[in-house]
Formats: structure tokens, C-alpha cells, sequence
């Protein structure tokens, strides 16, 4: 009798146990991640200056979120400037893997890579959300001559090296879409570099540049004031908000040039840390109030990809871009 009690005993004892472990596990109640992630508010390093499509990018996932509830706690946005972004992205990637210490996520952890201009690499990274799809536009100063994009390349044409355009960083889209466009027109441009979208419109309106790669949201508030004329997009097709600016393919350059801004952050984020990453992100870009205070706002496509379907892409971009760099005579990296 006492051998079948303690044998009973133990049963439950084990029971009790399975079943504990089962509510305080990796699924948790109603297979919610058994976290308690964030505790704090989260750090999203710009790498770039403010007033640039990240900088605008942050701000808004930021207000939006609390306006939503997407996240307990709103962000700390802190900037970090250098290396033609690396600096930041770097001490992003410094950062203990806790997921409270996120940078942006873009085409130049690739593009930097392969031209040798960062010291780690586009893998370095858990890519946690693509935010956003974001098309270029080549936009000069309204007092510019370039009237019409056959303007400038006929002024381009004429005296190689002679029409600046000016960029966001060394590597980066900025620079690799306009020595895309001097091939396509068989002639080279002069690339200026700046820190951010911000620098770059300010140097354009003060005449120190004659033309920029610039992306809606950095030079939108620009054109509508009348101080900035956009000559051609990257776009497949003209934008229903911007219906006056032709695409490059349009304009005789069979060129069409996507990049993109998400959300990256440390290697070796705890996966149930980036399922909430993912929920509390994807919460932000399914709302009402991103299409219409920043989508809309700034002319933004919505381009969401959880980070599986991001870090895919990113591996194929990868492969993509290395043999455009090669054709390019950019490889380094």
C-alpha cells in the first residue's frame, strides 16, 4: 500500500510538473512568447544625420507606436554619424544581444560590403523587419537650368565629370544608382557625399551642388514649397502622388532601382525577443496611422517582411548586387 501511495505521489508529482512547464515555456498562455521584453524603452540608432529618411523613418515608427500601443514604452532615438553610416550600425551591432538596441536595416549593408567600405558585414546582423520600399528621385535646385532630364544629360554628356550629384554617404545607393545612370548615359558624373538626406537637400538649395539622389521623403516638403524640381524617379511606373515625374525608363535609361529601410539589430537576438520585435513592428505597419502620417505622408511604399522573409532577401540581394559591382568595376569588399 505505501508503494502504490508513493508511486501515485510521484505521478502527480510529475504531473504537476508537465504542466508548469508547459505555462511557463517558450509558447507560454495562448502561445504568447514568455517574455517580458521590453522592460525598458528600446534604443534605435540612426547612423546617419538628422533630417535624413531614416531619422524621418525612426520619428515616425516612434510616435506611431505610441499612439497604437504597438510597444509598452516609446523608443530613444539616438544618432550616431560616421563612416558613411557604419559607425552607427556598428555600435549597434556592439550592443549586448537583448533587443534593446536596434539600428535600420538597408541596401547599404550589402552595397558597403562589397565596396570595402565597412568593417563588418551584411550577415552580422539579426534582421528583424522591412519597413518600407523607397524609390529615388534625381532632383535639382528650382532656379537649375536642368529643366528636363534630357537637360542634364546633355549637359552631362557634353563635359564628363562636370554635373555633381549629390549623395548620402560612400557605398551606398546614393552612389551606386548614379554611377549606374553615368554608364547607362556613357558618361560619368561627379559624386558629393554628405551625411544625410538633410545635408544633402542643404547643399542643393545653397547651390554648392548641381543635382541630388534624393528619395520623397527627404526632398517632399522641398517640392511642394516650389524649391525643388524632381527630373526623373526609379520607379517601374510614375507615383499616383507624383504623377509629374517621369521614371528614368521613360526618360530613355532602362534603369529601374528599389531600396529599402527596416529594422536590424545585434547577431544572436534571443528568438522569443524577436518574435515580439516582429509582432510589435508588424502591429505598426498594419495601422491606419502609418499609411496616412507616414507612407502618405512622405510618398513611402509599404514593404513589410518579418525577419525570415528579410534576411532571404537580403541573402539574394547580396548575390545580385555582387556581380553588379563587379560589372561595375566597384568589387573590393
Amino acid at each position: 500500500m505505501r508503494c502504490v501511495a508513493r508511486v501515485r505521489c510521484v505521478a502527480v508529482a510529475v504531473m504537476l510538473a508537465v504542466l508548469s512547464a508547459a505555462c511557463s515555456g517558450a509558447g507560454g498562455p495562448a502561445g504568447k512568447p514568455a517574455t517580458k521584453f521590453p522592460e525598458k524603452q528600446i534604443t534605435l540608432i540612426n547612423p546617419n544625420a538628422p533630417g535624413g529618411g531614416t531619422d524621418i523613418m525612426f520619428r515616425s515608427i516612434d510616435a506611431i507606436s505610441q499612439k497604437t500601443k504597438a510597444f509598452p514604452q516609446s523608443f530613444v532615438v539616438e544618432t550616431k554619424t560616421g563612416g558613411s553610416g557604419s559607425v552607427g550600425k556598428a555600435a549597434a551591432l556592439a550592443a549586448k544581444p537583448d533587443g534593446y538596441t536596434l539600428t535600420v536595416a538597408d541596401d547599404g549593408n550589402i552595397y558597403q560590403q562589397l565596396g570595402g567600405d565597412q568593417p563588418f558585414k551584411y550577415n552580422d546582423f539579426t534582421y528583424i523587419a522591412r519597413m518600407v520600399v523607397d524609390y529615388n528621385m534625381l532632383v535639382v535646385r528650382s532656379e537649375s537650368p536642368f529643366k528636363t532630364f534630357k537637360d542634364f544629360t546633355d549637359a552631362a554628356k557634353s563635359k564628363p565629370k562636370g554635373v555633381s550629384v549629390a549623395g548620402t554617404g560612400i557605398g551606398n545607393t546614393d552612389q551606386l544608382q548614379m554611377v549606374q545612370i553615368g554608364k547607362a548615359l556613357s558618361t560619368e558624373l561627379t559624386y558629393a557625399s554628405f551625411n544625410s538626406g538633410g545635408e544633402v537637400m542643404t547643399n542643393l538649395l545653397g547651390g554648392h551642388v548641381d543635382s541630388a539622389m534624393a528619395n520623397p521623403s527627404e526632398a517632399w516638403e522641398q517640392m511642394r514649397a516650389g524649391r525643388v524640381r524632381a527630373l526623373v524617379i526609379t520607379s517601374p511606373e510614375r507615383l499616383k502622388d507624383l504623377p509629374d515625374v517621369p521614371t528614368l525608363k521613360e526618360s530613355g535609361v532602362n534603369l529601374v532601382m528599389q531600396q529599402y529601410r527596416g529594422i536590424a539589430g545585434p547577431k544572436s537576438l534571443p528568438a522569443e525577443v524577436v518574435k515580439v520585435l516582429e509582432d510589435g513592428f508588424k502591429k505598426i505597419s498594419d495601422s491606419p496611422e502609418w499609411k496616412s502620417e507616414y507612407l502618405d505622408k512622405y510618398q513611402q511604399i509599404n514593404g513589410y517582411q518579418n525577419g525570415a522573409e528579410l534576411t532571404k532577401y537580403m541573402d539574394e540581394l547580396y548575390k545580385e548586387n555582387e556581380t553588379l559591382f563587379k560589372e561595375l568595376g566597384m568589387l573590393k569588399g
